[in-house]
């Protein structure tokens, strides 16, 4: 992640030793000869969700399996989605809402697994944290938002739609001090880096936060959450993995392959966590001292309950009039490609 004169980049050095250290072997029998295509370009972003991505890399993984992966940097999910569509990369990463309006307008994409789900962590504060306030801020609760300003990343995204949802809750609950979101509350769109500076000036009441900046504005200025996004939604699901369609019917062993890949990266980060920080660091510049103590996302199997999940999103977005209809989930995420019929 790239800021001005804050984050510095430092790496650390894996690949080929870490391989040996922690037991890869050699490519099986069966599984090159079993893909449509041995070589992918890998499209990611530098942040946590990533992780998998970058300690299957890193430890060989990928090779274990037959794969030949190239990792290609994107720094915002609008280019990348551009370069899946465009072919220019195979696998992907999408955020849930991004997801949805994509499912929605007809893009020809399929989600494929669990990219990043929130979860709350041993610091207290959860991985995507939810809405944040200074401590000496006199806003205590969601209630107090009335006639302020808050900080979203990017609308459309994760954070307008917790945000909402949160708010949605907050007025079901407490009648007598509900927030009008067309009227009462003023967003504005800026990079999370930018939060904490814009807070400190008062040019915000509240922002809406994620990892690891949360652990920056920890260690740098005392913060209080006033809405976790457990408040909109229990174990939200953050991201998902993408691929075209067409792909996808026509490379069921690969993307097989590389789904195995995957979640064999996320036992491995689930068993050695201060070492799978170790090499995110080196693909998001993240600062080792933040990397340490910031909290994972977490990474499930169960794609059925990242669907369920997903549609209560899809469900409030249609509510609130960010998107002009629901469909059926069930069309697009799809846990095992093979039950896609190819085109020939």
């Amino acid at each position: 992640m790239r800021q001005s004169g804050g984050i510095w980049r430092r790496s650390v050095v894996v690949g080929a030793a870490l391989a040996v250290l922690f037991g890869v072997v050699g490519v099986p029998k069966g599984w090159a000869q079993d893909l449509e295509r041995t070589k992918i370009r890998l499209g990611y972003m530098p942040i946590a969700e990533e992780t998998p991505k970058f300690v299957a890399y890193e430890l060989a993984l990928f090779k274990k399996r037959g794969l030949e992966v190239e990792m290609v940097r994107f720094e915002s999910g609008p280019d990348m989605g551009t370069a899946l569509l465009g072919g220019s990369i195979q696998v992907g990463m999408i955020g849930t809402p991004g997801m949805i309006n994509a499912a929605v307008a007809g893009r020809p994409l399929i989600y494929l697994y669990d990219n990043g789900t929130n979860v709350k962590g041993p610091q207290g504060h959860e991985y995507f944290t939810g809405l944040v306030v200074l401590e000496g801020s006199p806003i205590k609760d969601i209630g107090d938002l009335k006639g302020k300003k808050v900080a979203l990343n990017v609308l459309k995204t994760n954070s307008e739609v917790q945000t909402v949802m949160q708010v949605e809750r907050w007025n079901r609950e407490h009648p007598d001090r509900k927030i009008d979101l067309t009227n009462d509350v003023r967003f504005t769109t800026m990079p999370f880096g930018s939060m904490l500076a814009a807070l400190e000036r008062g040019l915000v009441d509240a922002a809406s936060v994620l990892e690891p900046y949360t652990t920056q504005m920890l260690s740098r200025h005392k913060i209080r959450i006033i809405s976790p996004v457990s408040y909109a939604l229990e174990d939200w699901p953050v991201s998902l993995g993408v691929a075209r369609r067409d792909f996808a019917e026509n490379h069921v062993n690969t993307l097989k392959a590389y789904k195995a890949t995957w979640f064999e990266a996320v036992r491995w980060i689930r068993e050695n966590s201060a070492e799978a920080k170790k090499i995110m660091i080196k693909y998001t510049g993240m600062p080792a001292d933040v990397a340490s103590r910031s909290v994972l996302p977490t990474w499930g199997e169960d794609l059925q309950s990242v669907r369920d999940r997903s549609s209560k999103i899809m469900d409030a977005m249609v509510r609130n009039k960010m998107l002009p209809k629901a469909i059926d989930l069930s069309t697009v995420i799809i846990e095992d490609p093979s039950t896609l019929k190819p085109k020939r």
